[in-house]
């Protein structure tokens, strides 16, 4: 039996009120980021989000299958957020520009009403990037049932199957969500962050899409997290009983932590969670379904407090980073300032860069930075021996043990 199934379905099962320990220590969590937000610059604002954008980006693109280059997506969101970097502009490919447009769009119009159209826009766009995308439907919903199989040719597993065989019977689907849309997204009462996931349970579940509903969900839930920790930022400052005009909203709708990466770790926990919540194959009956567990009676689809209480996690989580984030632009932005008159060419401005978002004092090694940029062995020496000199990077070790990493790591606070 799958989750919609159920009778509950879409709403699925839940009480809130078991889930208010999980949702009092997310909130507390994720405070902070809020109220540290509101004291960063412009400048320092749009970084720390570059940051966040570019961990979120690479992830859900890893996610479905597309290898997009970090250093071309500091570069477009860079790019597209206006933030000045000294040094010659380099060309983006089209991909990561398409990437990085449609979730700077997600995001920025987070308070905006999302309509079919949109949502269509963004799959267009999207879509035809995705490996196995060649005769599917793009920028349009799905004309037939829809399946998600794992594993290899000849041992394909069933995963999941979604309501709704044929257009007609998607579009009644359709009808209810995005009814549910008007009324459950994000706002000034309930829990936003439990709005969110349960919003995003219903999406998934229902994979409209041929192909690309994990990414558009992921999208989607950027969007709804955006609201709901904009929202809290914005209560924060005072009372409202309606929210304002879009244009005083826009201010509050940027990211403030990246989750995509959660999953590129636990993409088992996921997948666990996913047949837990929404359903398993009742029996083996096809090709498809041959290998996995026949489902468990007793274990009814529809519960959502489990997926909730991941989610949480996750967004707790990915809150704790997004501190480290907040310190670290804070460093950066002084090591620029210190180094403001420190001349550097574009490949050892690259590995300052890099080096600042992983901040991790790890450091490279001279083959770390040679692969890095693309050059050659003694000019990779002559680069770092520069760097040194100059007091932006300090080395340890001896020989081929020699690493160099950014003395701001430990130095500035």
């Amino acid at each position: 039996m799958w989750i919609w199934q159920e009778p509950d379905w879409p709403r699925g099962r839940l009480d809130p009120s078991m889930l208010l320990g999980p949702l009092s220590a997310t909130q507390a969590t994720v405070a902070p980021l809020v109220s540290q937000g509101v004291a960063l610059t412009t400048d320092q604002r749009l970084r720390l989000e570059a940051t966040l954008l570019g961990e979120e980006i690479e992830a859900s693109a890893r996610l479905s299958g597309v290898a997009l280059e970090r250093s071309e997506i500091r570069t477009a969101l860079h790019q597209a957020l206006g933030l000045a970097d000294d040094g010659p502009v380099r060309p983006v490919s089209p991909v990561v520009e398409t990437f990085v447009d449609v979730t700077l769009e997600a995001v920025r119009t987070a308070f905006a009403p999302l309509g079919e159209a949109r949502l269509l826009e963004w799959h267009r766009r999207l879509a035809p990037q995705l490996p196995r995308s060649a005769g599917l439907a793009v920028g349009e919903w799905r004309d037939g049932p829809f399946e998600e199989v794992s594993g290899r040719y000849g041992l394909k597993r069933l995963r999941y199957r979604a309501p709704a065989e044929d257009r007609v019977a998607l579009k009644a689907e359709l009808k209810v969500f995005f009814g549910r849309l008007e009324d459950e997204e994000p706002g000034l009462e309930g829990a936003g962050h439990l709005q969110a996931l349960r919003l995003h349970a219903h999406w998934l579940a229902l994979s409209p899409l041929a192909l690309g509903n994990g990414l558009i969900g992921r999208l989607l839930l950027a969007r709804w997290l955006t609201r709901a920790e904009g929202i809290m930022a914005l209560q924060a400052e005072g009372e409202f009983e309606v929210l304002p005009e879009p244009a005083t909203l826009e201010g509050y709708a940027w990211r403030r932590q990246a989750l995509a990466p959660a999953l590129v770790e636990a993409q088992h926990e996921w997948q666990v969670l996913r047949e837990t919540c929404f359903g398993r194959p009742p029996a083996p009956r096809s090709r498809l379904d041959a290998g996995l567990p026949a489902e468990d009676a007793s274990a009814r689809p529809g519960a959502l407090a489990p997926w909730v209480r991941w989610w949480l996690t996750r967004l707790r989580e990915g809150a704790r980073r997004s501190q480290a984030h907040f310190a670290r632009v804070r460093r950066a932005e002084r090591l620029w300032l210190a180094h403001a008159r420190t001349p550097l060419n574009a490949r050892q401005r690259e590995l300052v860069l890099t080096l600042l978002e992983r901040d991790d004092g790890v450091g490279v090694a001279r083959s770390d930075y040679r692969d890095l940029v693309a050059t050659s062995d003694p000019t990779a020496a002559r680069d770092l021996a520069d760097l040194t000199a100059k007091g932006v990077l300090q080395s340890t070790g001896v020989g081929r043990g020699t690493r160099y990493r950014l003395p701001a790591l430990e130095s500035v606070g």
